[in-house]
C-alpha cells in the first residue's frame, strides 16, 4: 500500500503534514489515503492494459510515479512532484489519489487555482466508490474557498463536507470541524459587515459631508 506524502491535518487552520512513502507499513500512519479499489483485497484479476488498471486498481507505473511524487514532495520540490503527479494521471486518468496529490502539490506552488481544478476532478473521480478520499477533496476544497475569502462558497463547501460526513460515518471526516469553520465563517461575514458600514463613512468623510479638520469648521451660530 503506498501512502501519499502530502496529507492535510484536520486542524482548526487546516495544516499540512508530510507522511513518509511507506510500503506495507500502513499501521505506523495513522488515518492513510490508500489506493482505491485495488487494495481492498477484492480478488480480481488486474489486467495489464491501461482501461482495466483504472477500473481494477492502480498499475505498477501509476504507484511509481506517486512515489516519486510523493519524494519531491518530501523534498519540497513542488514542480518536481507535480510533473510525477501528473504522469500518474496520464497512465489512470479515473484513479482520484492522483489528482488529489498533485492538488496538494500546486497548492504547495502557490498555484490555488490548479490546485482547485485538480481537487474538483478528485472528488469527482473518487464518489461514492472511495467516500474516505472524497470526504478529503471535501474538506480541501472548503478550506481553499476560506483562502480565498469566498465566505459564502466556503460554508456552502463546509455544508457540503458535514453532508457527506452524515451520510457516510466511515468516511474518516470530521463533523466538529466542518461544524467550527462554518461558525469562523459567520463570524467574518459579520465582521466584513460591520468594516463595510465604517467603509461607506470613511467615504462620506472623504467627499466632504463630515467635517473631521477642527480647523476647518463652519463657524458657530451666534
Amino acid at each position: 500500500m503506498l501512502l501519499p506524502a502530502p496529507m492535510r491535518t484536520l486542524t482548526r487552520t487546516a495544516s499540512r503534514a508530510l507522511c513518509l512513502v511507506v510500503v506495507g507499513m500502513a499501521a505506523l500512519v495513522p488515518t492513510p489515503l490508500a489506493f482505491a479499489d485495488g487494495d481492498k483485497g477484492s480478488g480480481k484479476k488486474k489486467s495489464d492494459d491501461a482501461s482495466a488498471s483504472s477500473s481494477s486498481g492502480p498499475s505498477p507505473e501509476y504507484r511509481k510515479a506517486c512515489q516519486l511524487g510523493n519524494a519531491k514532495y518530501a523534498a519540497r520540490d513542488f514542480p518536481g512532484a507535480i510533473e510525477q503527479y501528473r504522469k500518474a494521471i496520464e497512465i489512470s486518468p479515473k484513479q482520484a489519489l492522483g489528482f488529489y496529490l498533485l492538488g496538494e502539490a500546486q497548492l504547495a506552488a502557490g498555484s490555488l487555482t490548479e490546485a482547485e481544478a485538480a481537487w474538483s476532478r478528485a472528488s469527482l473521480e473518487s464518489g461514492e466508490h472511495d467516500p474516505v478520499l472524497h470526504a478529503r477533496a471535501l474538506f480541501v476544497l472548503a478550506d481553499l474557498k476560506e483562502r480565498q475569502l469566498k465566505w459564502d462558497d466556503a460554508r456552502a463547501a463546509w455544508q457540503a463536507y458535514l453532508d457527506w460526513a452524515s451520510r457516510f460515518p466511515n468516511a474518516n471526516a470530521f463533523a466538529g470541524s466542518g461544524q467550527s469553520r462554518q461558525q469562523v465563517i459567520d463570524s467574518m461575514k459579520k465582521q466584513d459587515k460591520a468594516y463595510e458600514i465604517v467603509r461607506q463613512r470613511i467615504e462620506e468623510t472623504k467627499g466632504g459631508s463630515v467635517f473631521t479638520d477642527l480647523s476647518k469648521s463652519p463657524p458657530a451660530a451666534h
